[in-house]
């Protein structure tokens, strides 16, 4: 049984291994490598007359959004003027630790360079960012001398909005008058009347809090946490007075989201000295589909408080 159970094992191995079969090599130094290289460096700088040196004459190429097609090589030219014109600090190098490979394959007998890099820049027309990891596929020509044809993979997203940073478009409608203003205005009521219990109930139990000038990014607070926080300042100090300043907005976005922004002018009093002062503070409340406030934002600096 022994013998049996090992002859098996034996029998496994040496299958698993039968299943591997070399295509190739996987080259770090390779004049191919040079060949990706000046084109990308061609690319960057607007040299049109290197990247044409470059290419083959039936040269095409293609990234993740062109389905069923290819580019021109002077759809490409066309990208490297404008880019090379256009962006600012226009980079593309190598990402982090990574470094490009020369694949020859055995079985077609062919060339691919892989680059596995990182678009930077900015457009000096809209301020926009690009900023991108970008892996390209070169195929080289069975002469070894040129490019035969490229494959980028990036960020369409961004591309898009870049595009469409040209444009002028909405994205949504700016309310004056609204309920959920209504809502943030009978909020800001027990606030004044300092009642805090009425205050929070017209949260909901998800309710997050975003102190933005007294934590760090994205550090939420619980709806526990934030009245918490609020009767430890309370003890201390007396709300007297609550002004609207301005008049709040609804932003309802295109999208899913409804944001309310407000600006209001809170005058604290000291209850230890009696000093008085008064606080402009800046207020976002996100609400849901169901007209709940899903969130709330607020820009509220203490060091202004009466001492």
């Amino acid at each position: 049984m022994k013998n049996i159970v090992t002859t098996m094992m034996m029998m496994f191995v040496i299958a698993s291994f039968s299943q591997k079969k070399a295509n190739g090599k996987i080259y770090i130094e390779h004049p191919a490598l040079e060949i990706a290289k000046k084109f990308d460096e061609a690319f960057v700088k607007g040299d049109l007359e290197t990247l044409k040196s470059l290419v083959a004459d039936d040269f095409g190429w293609r990234n993740a959004s062109m389905r069923g097609r290819r580019g021109t090589l002077q759809q490409l030219l066309n990208r490297s003027n404008y880019l090379s014109k256009n962006i600012v600090n226009f980079e593309i190098r190598h990402r982090g630790t990574a470094y490009p490979d020369a694949f020859e394959y055995k079985e077609d007998n062919s060339v691919d360079v892989k680059t596995y890099t990182w678009m930077t820049g900015y457009d000096k027309n809209t301020g926009l960012e690009l900023n991108m990891p970008r892996n390209a596929n070169f195929r080289i020509t069975p002469d070894g001398k040129k490019i035969a044809w490229m494959t980028i993979m990036d960020d369409q997203l961004l591309w898009s909005k870049a595009y469409n940073a040209y444009e002028t478009r909405k994205n949504g409608i700016i309310y004056k008058d609204h309920p959920h203003v209504s809502k943030v205005r009978l909020l800001i009521q027990a606030y004044q009347a300092m009642d805090f219990d009425k205050a929070k109930s017209m949260y909901n139990e998800s309710t997050r809090f975003y102190d933005v000038m007294n934590s760090e990014l994205l550090e939420f607070k619980t709806l526990e946490e934030e009245f918490a926080g609020i009767d430890e300042y309370m003890d201390a100090f007396e709300i007297l007075d609550i002004r609207e300043h301005g008049f709040p907005d609804v932003l309802d976005y295109e999208g899913d989201g409804t944001v309310v922004i407000s600006w209001w002018v809170f005058t604290f009093k000291n209850r230890k000295t009696g000093n008085i002062a008064r606080i402009m503070q800046h207020l976002q409340h996100s609400f849901n589909e169901n007209g709940d406030i899903v969130r709330e934002d607020y820009y509220f600096n203490p060091s202004n408080l009466p001492k």
